[in-house]
């Protein structure tokens, strides 16, 4: 009668085989997948500055925008924080402000001023990444860092 079938030796090579292909492949897997993450958040974050761009736009056309505006986010949750002009004092809302099609960060904030100057500072916690941009940046930059340490000291009602 003949065998037909592997022999343990060549079941224990392909498992050998496989197992290399394994390690040298998932921590190239894993470093495209983190990187997409980031660029995502980059691209998120580009997105919320051109919204807040345009909302300061807008400030010339309806007497409804609020500025200076503060917006907050804290375990993806959106709160605003605006002087209000006609009883000079400091109102907070729910309200969502900036219209944007993505996900909110998970903190950080966005202060827009009465001139138009975006600053911002958001941060993601999944890739420890903080997006900043200062007024006189043209574009949004990344950095890793932790999330205490991506903050802005811009408040509406303490300026």
């Amino acid at each position: 009668m003949k065998n037909k079938g592997f022999t343990l030796a060549e079941l224990l090579a392909v498992i050998a085989i496989l197992a290399i292909i394994a390690t040298i492949t998932t921590p190239i897997i894993l470093n495209v997948l983190n990187e997409s993450k980031i660029n995502a958040f980059k691209d998120n974050a580009m997105s919320l500055n051109r919204t807040a761009q345009n909302y300061y736009a807008a400030s010339s056309i309806s007497s409804n925008v609020k500025l200076p505006i503060l917006i907050t986010f804290n375990q993806k949750n959106e709160t605003n924080k605006y002087l209000n002009n006609e009883t000079n004092s400091c109102e907070t809302s729910d309200e969502r402000i900036l219209e944007y099609n993505g996900q909110n960060p998970d903190s950080g904030n966005i202060y827009i001023d009465k001139n138009g100057d975006i600053s911002m500072a958001i941060y993601n916690k999944d890739t420890s990444i903080c997006a900043r941009k200062n007024p006189e940046d043209k574009t949004v930059r990344v950095e890793k860092t932790n999330a205490e340490n991506c903050v802005l000291d811009n408040d509406p009602c303490t300026n």
